[in-house]
């Protein structure tokens, strides 16, 4: 089993999300599971906020599937800010 703990793991996940060699929702788990570990850096926030919203919200209309644009979003941002 392989362990993420970096900024760098967390930016490799995000690359796989966007060329669609890992599930968006999976992905953002992942990442906020990082950031958790790493006392919640500021690259990371967006991840942590978008995978508490993905689950148990739907009766708010917000659902993983309605994060996944979210979730894009916030990995082409740390993908940039990182390169």
């Amino acid at each position: 089993m392989q362990t993420f703990e970096s900024i760098d793991d967390a930016v490799a996940l995000a690359r796989q999300v966007l060329a669609g060699a890992l599930d968006p929702n999976l992905g953002c788990g992942l990442i906020a599971s990082i950031g958790e570990k790493a006392n919640h850096p500021k690259e990371l926030q967006a991840f942590i906020l978008l995978s508490h919203e993905q689950y148990r919200h739907e009766a708010l209309g917000i659902t993983a599937e309605s994060c996944v644009p979210d979730i894009l979003g916030a990995c082409r941002e740390l993908v940039a800010t990182q390169a």
